[in-house]
This record gives C-alpha cells, structure tokens and sequence, in this order.
C-alpha cells in the first residue's frame, strides 16, 4: 500500500475534522442577512470576489509565490466554500457565552459572479462540539448526535447533477439528524436566525496547523522516515511471543537504570520491559489496562534511556512523550516533576533551582500561572532555560555541583574528573549486571550437570531450590573416601585374584564385582560401574569428584556475587516461582526477595542517580560553552540541534500535546531574498531526530492526528488500552469513505477493503486509533491477548471486587488484582446500588434524569460528613460523578452548585472527566428509566469501553445511582455484566 496515499488521506482528515469547531472570528468570512437556502446564486459579488482573492493569496504565498511574481501566480475564477444558512444566539436568562453558534454547515462551489454549483465533497457537517458523546466537560449544547450523522444513507455526486437536488439532500439530511426541518429548527434556550456565514472550505485551522504543515514537509520529503515507514505498515502479519519469565535473564544486563528506589517493577512491567530492550522493533506497543502501572513503566524506559546514554558518553537522548488528552499530559508531567531518589550525598540534583526529569512545551497561550511549579520551555522565551542558562547561573551551579561532588567522592575535583568517575561507577554497575547473567547461568549449567549425576535423594542438596555449597562439599569428600577405599581393596586383593581376573575367570570377575560393591554401597558411584578394573575405578571417581568440585565451584561464584552486591535472592526460573515470590512479599509486606526486584532498588537506581549527576556535569560543560557562541539563539539546524542535545542532558523527557510537538521540532533555512532585499526563510522539520517517542492514552488519538509525529523519532513505545475511552472522532463516515476515494486508497464507495482491512488495523479517521496502528505494527503478540503487543497485568488501584467486574467485562480475565479484597473500614459496599424510581426525558437532544440527580446530591450531602471524616480531604477531592450524557452533567451541576458544593474543583462529567484519574469513591449516574426504548448508551455495539473506564476510577466503592428495571442479569451486555457484580440497596435484584 502506497504511504504517501495515507498521508494525504490523514491530512485531508485532519483538516475536514477541524472544521467541527469553527471560529468564524477567526475566518476571513461575510454574512447574508435573510438567508434562502434554495437561492442558486449570491448576490454580494464584492464580498465574493474578496474570498477569492484571498485564497488565491493563501494558495500562491503557500507555493513560496511572491505577488510581483506575474509569470507564476496562479489566478482563480472559482472557489469552494462553506456554508452555515443560520445561526443560534443563546437567550439572554441561558446565556454561559456570548459566541454565536452554527452547527450545521454544508459546501458549494462559486465563482466570481456569483452562481452557486454542486461541489465534489457532498457530505454536510455537524460542528463535532455540539455533538453527544462529549469528551468536552465545559459543553453546555448539544445539537445532535454522531450516531444519528453515521446513520444517514450515502449518496452518490452524479445523482445530484442540479444545484436544487444537491440542495434538497442537504435539507432530508438536515431533518434526520436534527428532527426539524432546517427553516423550523429551535431549541429550548437558543434563538434561531436566519443569517448565513459563508467562509472559505480550507479554513484556518489553528494550532492544528502545524501538524497540517508537518504532513506537507513529509510528502515534500524526497525519502520517508523510517519510523514512519515501520508505523504506516498495515501489512504486518509477524506475531512473535514476547519475553517469559524463563528468559529475563537473557535481558537483565540491558536494564540498567531504575528512577524508583522504593518499589520494584512488577512482573508483567518487566517482561515488557526486557521484550522492548531486547527487541530491534521501532514500533513497540504495550497494552495498559487500567491501574496496571503504565506510568511507572514509562519512568523505567526514561530512566534506562539516561543510563545507557551516560554510559556511551556521546549525546543524551532526546525523549518525547506525546498525548491529546490533558489528563494524561499533566500524568506525565507530574510523574517526572520530582527528583525524589534515595537518601546519602547522591540524592536528588547536584545543581540549584532544577528539580524533576521533565520539561513541558505548552502552547504559547499558556500563562505563568497555569504552569507554576513545572518546568517549561516556550517557543519564544521563559521557562527552566530562560531562567538559567546565563553566566550568573553557571557560576552558582559550578560552586554548587562541585561541593556535591566533594562530599560524594571525598575528595576535591574538576568537572571533567567528577565525570570519568562518575561515568566510570556507571560502568563498574553495567559489568556487574553482565557478570550476574554469566554467574547466574554459569550455576545453571552446575545445576543441570548435578542433575545428569542422578544423585539419590537428590532434594536433600537443594535448599529453597538452590543447590546447598555444603552438601556439595560432603558429598566431594564421601567420594573422596570412595576414592581411597577403591585403592586400599585394590593393595591388598591377591596376585592370585588380579590374576584370574586378568585372565577373565568369571568366579573371580564375580567376586571382585560383589567385594567392591559392598566397598561402595550408599556411594553415588554404586550402580553405575560397568568396568570394575582398578583404573577404569579410580578413573571414574576422579572424574565425579571433578566435576562436583566443578559444580561446588559454580555455585560458590554465585554465591559470593550475591554476597558481593547485597543480593538475597535468585532469579525465578518460571511464571509460578515468581508468582510465589511476588505474593510472598504482597502478603508479609516485606522488602524485595527477588532477584531482580533487589537489582531494581539498590545498583539500577544508583546507576540513575549516578547518570543524572553525570549529565548534570556534561550541561554545565556544554552551557559554559555555548554562551560564548554567537549563534547561542539563533535558530538554524546545528544551533537548534545542539540546544534539544544541551536541554536533554538536564531534563532528558520532554512532554508535548501532538498539535505542539511539531512546531518544537523545527528550525530555520535560509531560502532566498525577496525583491525588496529581506530574507524568506523556510520551516523544515527535525526528521529522525528525537530518540524516542512516548505517545501515552493513545487508545484516544486519532491516527490524522497522531501519525505525522512519527516522522521526527528513530523509535517508539506506544502505550494505551483500546478498551478504555476511545478517542472523538471528528470525521463522519461519509465523508471518512469520500476522503478514501478521493486519495486513492478505494476503488468506489462500494469497495469493502475499508471494512475488512484499514477499520481492524485502526487507520481510519472515523474508527481508528493511534494505539491499534501501533498494535498492528508491533512484532509481538501475547498468545491469551487477540490483539497484538504485551500487556500490564498486575492491577493496584481497586479493592478485588471492583476490578473483578472490568476482568470480566473487557480482560478475559487476564488483570491480577493485587489490592486485594475489601475489610470492614468501608463506608459502603465496594459495588453498590441505589434505587431511583424514575425516568429520563430527552431535552435539548441530550438525555436527563432529574429526579436521580437529586437522590445523587440529596445521598452525597447525607454522607458528606463522613467521606470527609474518613479520607480526611474535601469530599469534591474524594468523589468523582460520572454520567453518560452532557445534559444529566449539567443538571447535576447545577444542584451540587446550590447545595454548596464547588464544582470547579470536583472531578464530575461523562467518562472522560476522569479517564487517567482516580478517586476513592465514584458515583454513575445511568439516567435511563424503564420506559425508554433502544439500546442504553453505555451498551451500544456491546462495547465495554465506558463502563470499563467508569468502574475502574473508583479505588474503594463504585456506587450506581439507577432505575434498577433497567439492569437485566441475564443479559451479556456491559449493564447485564455489571447488573451481577452490584450489591443492592433494597435488595431488589440481589
């Protein structure tokens, strides 16, 4: 499949999915007051030709077209713009904005006189802001929903071959999706007029315009990044099994740096992590079930990368951590904000006024206040590197490191000195990791040439399932008596008997067998001679004690590296003895007793805090001599290059949203003068050069999104859970399916490859995700998981009863819940139903329960008192309100706001209020009553993703407000699934 065919299908995707939030302030735009929709022709030709001579300017400066350029402008006769044929201005006693709305919008072709004609693109649009589901929690309107748009019919464009019946498809479609005829829609608190806007179809489209610039600068490329290439790979049948337990050892030396000192990692977080250090893949995608630790992982990769780096003594890498959801951005941030490492004269930073490991890049609207307390950079000035990297700073910090350095070495040294220690203790901690997997399958060997003596008894020389040094040594000794009896019979056996023996008598033969039997009865030699002459004897004692000596030495090796490096454990040598380890240590609360567990938080942490302070040093070098430079901030490639390298050796991850990252990663190339002699520059990207790319939560990244950043990393790790939140998708089916033909990547709306090939491998802008593309181009494949990459098992967050019913509902049972089960210092059953006799009512298109919002708020104040007695915080910090519907969110504000409630600091809205967050309890509101009809929204299409994310928020009670004839337990359905994992409050369904 042709890449370069995706790539403009993406981009053509992005640009249609960001005109579902116009800003028509923002966009050279006119009005036509009285507007008539069946009206063939507009009748302001000034204001028309006004349009058109602007696209022409935006389409020739885009080609690097300069205006006296006479030969080379392209002029224009006609153009395609878009049309909203009325406009909704909130009533006044309703009014939370005073922005104008306009929903609906449709394209048309004109030319400078006027005339109206059918355009290529067919499909009308709905401003996808307007549209339910919601993943925007301050969305007060609804104007329809995405199913209601997906479920209209296609139409082909030779069928509208008039401007009147292209006109009147607009207006059938129209009142399918709104239940109104365009000229008598209202809604309960909006204004109708009937004032059109028309603006032009390739609109501004904002910050997104970066990522539209990114996929023009990758289709310009002459040869595609190899990352990209391996992402945009839907060919990708290979499925190999990651990493087992049998086989960390053969990666245990790769991981060498460990940011927590507290914890280890756990067992499936390890297994991901040795597969991706062991693996050549440039696409690496692990699966993240809620609560599994996918943070923590993440720090793991960082931290490994950092130590690696320090090691090689070259460049820092330059670590890129990616997401569109802010909950997930702000996750990373603070994960990595605190340079919190073990106690002694190596903790935290050896330079003054830095703190943490990453930096964030906001958009420039962002202000000091909303970014106090974090390191930032900005486009343009201010943040960490504004503040510090000048020579007052460098003076201080040199000062500062060196004192650190001293009390850590004992001794006063340079900065080139500190490094070549500190880089040299790195390295002593690498070659300790190699000697352990030598040492350690050196014993093996031992083990298993121990076993081919097919000892009696043989458990007895194992202890705890290691061989015992002591009984190894008993047992050389016992041979060596063997040994010295074997020559004592052999002294004082007759010159008759050697004789006949030599002669081959049998009697004698005999006799001697049975004699030197009884000589080593209880030996470990006894049943295994076949030869009973003197040297075959004695050769093969000597040989066995040789080779227990072997074995005693083999085992005392490794041994004596435990005993070196403070280790008590051994590696595991399945799943089942980890497990057993692993539950050991949960249930007795004691310290790490695995191997690996101990090299965690003891060499692998002290290797990080080592490389941080190494390339703490390695900044202060690079900066000292950068501000000599002229070039210092100047923004050509070398210079833009060696800044990313320089800020990467102080905070090695930085963390961006996909609509920045691009305008980051950037510099400046001189292109040519203009005729008035100033310089035109052009904006290339930085392609292949960040090191890593971590996108996280990339279950919600659309692949129009998402995709382009690939282009600026060598190498990716994508984390995410296709069963959680899934992302907002801004483009239709039908204009998704036209966006496929008009690139190529379809025959003719009737091809089915969309359905059986591109929607499974995630690559469409209607269905798709960042997170299935990543699996799909992902080499490896658990053999219990039908998608493809490795997975996090081990759940922390909820009391067992709670996870239990996402295991069942989404997991296949795969998630091991470690919290365990609840005990009796709970306010309320963990799974917990509360009857509300009611029903919901649509209003507004969006669906409400009035009267269960206020048993919700009535229940809340109730038991105010004592959530806030128990979790010792407010209670709008220790609840969470989750409902599916935008209209039942705003009631339910509006009644905590009159009971006193501060819902500017309470986590309440649909799912995606608290998708990457948490909160002791959670409480659903389900708004469904038994008079409604169709299939509940948390239901649709058997999907488990909404519940799965709502269910698994709650650390300790997940609490259902609902109309409890709505829960059917036979039913298979995510509500039937839940229906049977409730406790109720009047027993009704228990």
């Amino acid at each position: 499949m042709d890449n370069e065919k995706w790539l403009k299908y993406w981009r053509k995707c992005l640009i249609d999915s960001l005109k579902n939030d116009i800003k028509i302030t923002e966009q050279k735009h006119f009005e036509i007051k009285n507007f008539d929709i069946n009206n063939s022709s507009i009748y302001d030709i000034e204001r028309i030709n006004e349009l058109i001579n602007y696209e022409e300017y935006l389409l020739n400066t885009r080609n690097g077209v300069l205006k006296d350029d006479i030969d080379n402008w392209i002029k224009l006769d006609n153009i395609l713009v878009l049309i909203a044929p009325f406009k909704l201005i909130q009533i006044e006693q309703y009014r939370a904005n005073n922005r104008n709305k306009f929903p609906f919008w449709y394209y048309a072709n004109v030319n400078r006189q006027g005339v109206l004609w059918v355009p290529e693109e067919i499909a009308p649009f709905y401003q996808r802001k307007y549209l339910e589901p919601q993943a925007d929690e301050s969305t007060e309107f609804i104007f329809s929903s995405v199913d209601k748009i997906n479920q209209q019919n296609n139409v082909k464009r030779e069928d509208l071959d008039t401007y009147q019946r292209y006109i009147d498809y607009i207006k059938t479609n129209f009142k399918k999706v709104a239940d109104y005829n365009i000229s008598d829609y209202r809604c309960y608190n909006h204004k109708k007029l009937n004032d059109a806007v028309v603006i032009l179809s390739d609109i501004q489209i904002g910050a997104a315009q970066s990522i539209v610039d990114l996929y023009d600068k990758i289709l310009k490329n002459k040869e595609q990044p190899e990352l990209l290439k391996a992402f945009i790979n839907i060919e990708n049948n290979r499925a190999i099994k990651p990493l087992q337990v049998e086989e960390f050892t053969s990666a245990n030396h790769l991981h060498i740096g460990q940011m927590g000192y507290e914890f280890p990692i756990s067992i499936s977080q390890r297994k991901s992590l040795y597969t991706l250090l062991n693996s050549d893949d440039n696409v690496f995608a692990i699966n993240g079930p809620p609560g599994t630790g996918k943070t923590t992982l993440l720090q793991s990769i960082v931290a490994n990368k950092i130590v690696e780096t320090a090691i090689e003594g070259g460049n820092p890498a330059v670590i890129l951590a990616c997401s569109t959801n802010n909950q997930a951005v702000t996750n990373i941030i603070e994960s990595f904000s605190k340079s919190n490492t073990k106690d002694g004269p190596l903790r935290g930073r050896w330079l003054p006024d830095v703190d943490g490991y990453a930096t964030y890049l906001p958009a420039s609207g962002k202000n000091e206040d909303q970014l106090r307390g974090i390191n930032y950079k900005k486009l343009v000035g201010g943040g960490l590197f504004g503040d510090i990297e000048n020579e007052e700073f460098v003076g201080r910090a040199l000062d500062f490191y060196l004192v650190k350095s001293e009390t850590y070495f004992g001794e006063n040294l340079n900065i080139p000195d500190t490094l070549l220690k500190l880089q040299s203790e790195i390295k002593e901690i690498k070659y300790t990791l190699i000697h352990s997997k030598e040492k350690w399958e050196n014993y093996l060997k031992g083990e298993s040439l121990f076993k081919s003596l097919k000892v009696d008894e043989e458990q007895k020389f194992f202890s705890d399932n290691f061989l015992s040094a002591d009984q190894l040594r008993d047992l050389a000794r016992s041979l060596q008596k063997s040994e010295h009896a074997i020559l004592s019979y052999f002294n004082s056996e007759s010159i008759f008997r050697k004789l006949f023996c030599i002669l081959g008598i049998k009697s004698s033969l005999r006799s001697r067998q049975n004699e030197l039997n009884i000589i080593l009865r209880d030996s470990i030699l006894e049943n295994r001679i076949k030869d009973y002459s003197k040297n075959s004897l004695l050769e093969q004692c000597n040989a066995t004690i040789k080779t227990v000596r072997k074995i005693t030495k083999l085992t005392t090796d490794w041994e004596s590296f435990k005993e070196r490096n403070d280790l008590t454990g051994n590696p595991p040598r399945n799943k089942e003895e980890y497990w057993d380890l692993e539950m050991l240590k949960i249930r007795n609360k004691v310290a790490p007793n695995c191997f690996y567990d101990e090299l965690d938080v003891s060499i692998r942490h002290k290797a990080f805090q080592l490389a941080i302070h190494y390339w703490e040093g390695r900044y202060l070098q690079r900066l000292e001599s950068d501000l000599r430079d002229p070039n210092f901030t100047k923004k050509g490639k070398s210079t833009v290059i060696s800044r990313w390298q320089r800020h990467a050796m102080l905070t090695p991850c930085f963390v961006s949203t996909f609509y920045m990252a691009p305008k980051f990663f950037s510099y400046y190339k001189f292109l040519q003068k203009d005729n008035n002699g100033k310089a035109v520059f052009d904006n290339p990207a930085l392609f292949n050069f960040v090191d890593l790319l971590l996108v996280d939560e990339s279950g919600q990244v659309t692949p129009e999104v998402g995709t382009a950043i690939f282009s600026l990393a060598k190498k990716a790790v994508v984390v995410g859970d296709v069963k959680q939140i899934e992302p907002v998708w801004n483009i239709s089916n039908k204009i998704d399916v036209g966006n496929l033909k008009n690139s190529q990547l379809i025959v003719d709306y009737d091809d089915e490859i969309y359905e059986t090939l591109f929607d499974p491998k995630g690559y469409l802008a209607s269905t798709g995700s960042i997170m299935k593309m990543a699996q799909n181009a992902s080499s490896f494949k658990e053999p219990e998981l039908e998608e493809k990459g490795v997975i996090l098992q081990e759940h922390r967050r909820c009391y067992n009863e709670i996870i239990n019913y996402c295991n069942e509902l989404a997991y296949n049972g795969l998630l091991i819940p470690l919290k365990g089960r609840s005990g009796n210092d709970l306010l309320f059953p963990p799974m917990y139903c509360i009857h509300v006799e009611s029903n919901s009512v649509t209003n507004n298109t969006s669906r409400q329960n009035y009267q269960e919002a206020e048993e919700l708020v009535k229940w809340l104040l109730l038991n105010r008192n004592r959530i806030e007695g128990k979790y010792e915080m407010k209670v709008e910090e220790a609840v969470g309100v989750i409902t599916p519907f935008t209209g039942q969110k705003n009631v339910l504000r509006s009644l905590l706001k009159q009971n006193g409630i501060n819902t500017s600091i309470m986590k309440l809205g649909t799912v995606h209020a608290l998708q990457g967050a948490e909160r002791p309890i959670i409480l659903f509101s389900m708004v469904y009553g038994d008079g409604d009809s169709g299939t509940m929204f948390f239901d649709r299409d058997n999907k488990p993703n909404m519940l799965n994310v709502a269910v698994s928020r709650a650390k300790d009670n997940f609490i259902v407000f609902a109309n409890t004839k709505i829960l059917d337990k036979s039913s298979k359905s995510p509500s039937g699934i839940l229906a049977n994992h409730l406790k109720y409050e009047d027993n009704s369904l228990s």
